[in-house]
């Protein structure tokens, strides 16, 4: 039994000293643990969606947790094929001394910011810059703090705290197309009217679009639904009636839709209304050039008259040419001689290019005006010589009835004076 306890007893002092050994070793672990600093770096947002071809800031934040820091020293890494850095503006940030001024590259898709902060600095929310990126391409972003960044503490040693930080992680979404370029070479102005209605509209197709919804329809406004019924570029209409038509399209881009274009066509096939031109007469011009007067007016329910011309064939010469039409208003005044016998033609143009056309027949008026103008002197004078006689024959009319007034009044002074 003693040997056997004299064996027993040293084995149970060996574990107890292990034992003591082990938790004082654990002891001090858990100490030393304790007492190291950390610091926490955020990039916010620490996600989000962002459209391509945007530009958004990403702001850095430390969070000192109670310790007070003098030197920052934060490398930034970015994935350079989704995102470009068009600035690392430092703005009022808590480094009151740059080492080296903010800089960044977008080729490796790095960035740095590195200063000093005199006398320290405690704070939950230290702001110590803004990366402004641009989205470049569709995808997922990462943006997160290299491991070789490090921050020191205001101890007077440059004590290296332990850096939290997490990656944040962005979504390029594709960017919606923007209103489609719409044109067309039968209808190329969309504030005129054309007497087509077969209009071809045809559109531009941007890089990475692979469809489109387009509709036509009288009313300015409307927007196609999100249902891709064209490929290709151009559209052929037949038959449109009269009206003003909307065609409207918008494209559709990895799945965006863009907003819509709107392209007005204005169609007019039916000419002006019918008219008949009036012929008038002057007398003064009857009697010293016979020049009549072409009166005519009409009217279009759509796109308007937008002139009216003249043209002229002398029946009474042979011809087998056109007339030549030349723009006029009306009235329109046709010279001719004792023998002419025209045919004047008004053609009214409204602003689609619709005509209508319309005569009348413009002769010599007639055998006595014909007369009057060959004897024309001869019967000045007998105006002349009928005038006279006239004022002769008035004269005597009233020398007549003075003298018989006269007469009177003699007659009834005598018998007043045979009654006295």
């Amino acid at each position: 039994m003693k040997f056997r306890d004299a064996f027993v007893l040293p084995i149970i002092l060996l574990l107890l000293a292990v034992g003591f050994l082990v938790d004082a070793e654990t002891v001090n672990i858990i100490d030393v643990a304790k007492l190291i600093s950390h610091v926490e770096v955020s990039i916010s947002p620490a996600a989000g969606s962002f459209t391509e071809g945007s530009t958004f800031e990403v702001p850095i934040i430390i969070n000192t947790k109670g310790s007070s820091i003098n030197y920052v020293e934060l490398k930034i890494n970015y994935d350079q094929d989704k995102l470009a850095m068009i600035s690392s503006s430092n703005g009022v940030s808590i480094i009151g001394l740059w080492v080296e001024p903010p800089k960044y590259d977008n080729t490796r898709g790095t960035a740095s910011y590195v200063g000093v902060i005199p006398n320290g600095l405690r704070t939950s929310s230290g702001f110590v810059g803004t990366m402004t990126f641009k989205a470049l391409r569709t995808g997922r972003a990462i943006v997160n703090v290299s491991a070789n960044s490090k921050v020191l503490l205001n101890d007077g040693l440059g004590t290296e705290t332990v850096l939290d930080f997490r990656r944040s992680e962005y979504t390029i979404v594709p960017k919606a197309p923007e209103g489609v370029r719409i044109f067309s070479e039968t209808h190329p102005f969309q504030d005129s009217w054309y007497n087509n209605n077969n209009p071809i509209i045809s559109w531009e197709q941007d890089e990475g679009v692979n469809g489109f919804s387009f509709v036509l329809d009288n009313y300015p406004s409307t927007i196609p639904d999100n249902e891709i019924n064209a490929t290709g570029t151009t559209k052929a209409f037949e038959k449109l009636s009269n009206g003003l038509w909307y065609f409207h399209i918008k494209a559709n881009k990895k799945g965006a839709w863009g907003t819509t274009g709107h392209f007005l066509v204005q169609i007019d096939t039916t000419p002006p209304a019918g008219f008949k031109p009036e012929i008038n007469y002057l007398v003064a011009a009857t009697i010293l050039v016979e020049r009549p007067l072409i009166s005519f007016f009409t009217t279009d329910n759509l796109s308007g008259i937008d002139h009216y011309e003249v043209g002229i064939i002398n029946k009474s010469q042979q011809t087998t040419e056109s007339p030549v039409f030349v723009q006029s208003e009306s009235p329109f005044q046709a010279s001719l001689t004792n023998s002419d016998d025209l045919r004047v033609i008004v053609r009214a143009i409204d602003k689609a290019g619709n005509t209508r056309d319309a005569s009348v027949n413009v002769k010599s008026q007639s055998t006595i005006d014909k007369f009057i103008k060959d004897n024309l002197m001869y019967l000045l004078i007998l105006l002349v010589i009928l005038g006279l006689i006239l004022v002769m024959f008035l004269d005597y009319r009233i020398i007549r009835n003075l003298r018989r007034e006269k007469e009177m009044r003699d007659a009834a002074g005598g018998k007043l004076r045979s009654l006295t």
